[in-house]
C-alpha cells in the first residue's frame, strides 16, 4: 500500500478530532459565561444535574454525541490501517462520515431542528454500515 493512500484516512480523522477539540473549547467557555452571568450553580459539575441554560445542555451533549457513533469510525480506521488496507473507497466514505457530523453538530448548535438533524445522524450510520460490511467482505 502507498504511504499516500495510507495517510490519506488519516485526514478524516484529524477533522474529526478537530471537531471534538471545537466541541470541548466551546463547551468551557459557555460555561464559563454562565458562572460569570451566574445562570448555572458550579454543583451542577459534581454530577450534571440541576437547572442549566439551554446552549449549556446542547453543546454538552454534542461533545457527548463525538463519543458514541464516531467511536465505530475511528475504530474502523484502526483496523483497516492495521490490516494495511486502505482504498480510495475508504477514504470517500470517511470523508462523507465526517461531513455528516459537522453537519448534524452545526444543527445542533444553531437551529437545532430535530428532524433534520436526525437524517445527518441516520445517513452517518448508514455510511458506517455501509462502510463495515464491505471491509468485513473484503477480509472474510
Amino acid at each position: 500500500m502507498e504511504t499516500i493512500q495510507k495517510i490519506s484516512v488519516l485526514y478524516p480523522a484529524i477533522a474529526m478530532m478537530l471537531l471534538t477539540l471545537f466541541l470541548y473549547t466551546k463547551n468551557y467557555f459557555d460555561n464559563v459565561r454562565a458562572a460569570k452571568k451566574r445562570t448555572l450553580n458550579l454543583n451542577y459539575f459534581k454530577v450534571y444535574k440541576g437547572e442549566v441554560p439551554d446552549y449549556i445542555e446542547v453543546t454538552r451533549q454534542t461533545l457527548k454525541n463525538q463519543f458514541e457513533l464516531p467511536i465505530f469510525f475511528y475504530f474502523l480506521i484502526s483496523v483497516i490501517l492495521a490490516f494495511g488496507n486502505v482504498s480510495q473507497v475508504d477514504v470517500i466514505l470517511a470523508w462523507a462520515f465526517v461531513w455528516s457530523r459537522y453537519i448534524h453538530c452545526y444543527i445542533r448548535l444553531t437551529n437545532n431542528y430535530v428532524p433534520w438533524r436526525s437524517k445527518f445522524f441516520i445517513f452517518g450510520m448508514i455510511i458506517l454500515i455501509v462502510w463495515w460490511s464491505s471491509f468485513l467482505i473484503n477480509i472474510l
